[in-house]
């Protein structure tokens, strides 16, 4: 029984690829000696469509565990969603807020179950990340509406 969720999972990876090894190649790809920028979406890209060919085969063949088209589609649209969100706030609000919102629409969507630890989670991910990443480290973030505070 051919499983239509990874037939159309297989296909639509297998074009991300094929688009991903095209621009790769206008970076230029260089060698694995002397890589050059599009050498590892290039690698990626083609992992990629290898790795999708087998999920093809397996479908064709009935093989595979399948997916429910509709059923838990939800939740990867959910979390991209969350992802292009987060980036139009992060200038605004700042990676700190911006982390906390994000850490907890990803932690409500991997079904923890209280909301305190999403509250906490949340919490000490953006802050412990701020610290690593903007004190240690150096790395400049935006810090958005906690200008003053920080």
């Amino acid at each position: 029984m051919r499983k239509t969720g990874d037939l159309l999972a297989g296909l639509f990876l297998i074009l991300i690829g094929i688009a991903v090894i095209i621009g790769a190649m206008g970076l230029h790809i260089g060698t694995p000696t002397e890589p050059q920028p599009g050498f590892f979406p290039f690698v990626s890209a083609t992992i990629l469509i290898i790795l999708s060919l087998i999920l093809l085969i397996q479908a064709f063949r009935g093989s595979s565990t399948g997916i429910q088209v509709f059923g838990e589609l939800w939740k990867p649209v959910l979390l991209t969603v969350g992802l292009l969100f987060y980036s139009i706030i992060l200038d605004l609000l700042g990676y700190v807020v911006s982390t906390i919102v994000l850490s907890a629409v990803i932690l409500r969507v991997l079904d923890t179950r209280t909301w305190w630890k999403v509250a906490a989670v949340s919490l000490a991910l953006s802050i412990g990340s701020y610290v690593l990443f903007d004190r240690f480290l150096g790395v400049t973030l935006p810090r958005g509406i906690l200008e003053g505070v920080m």
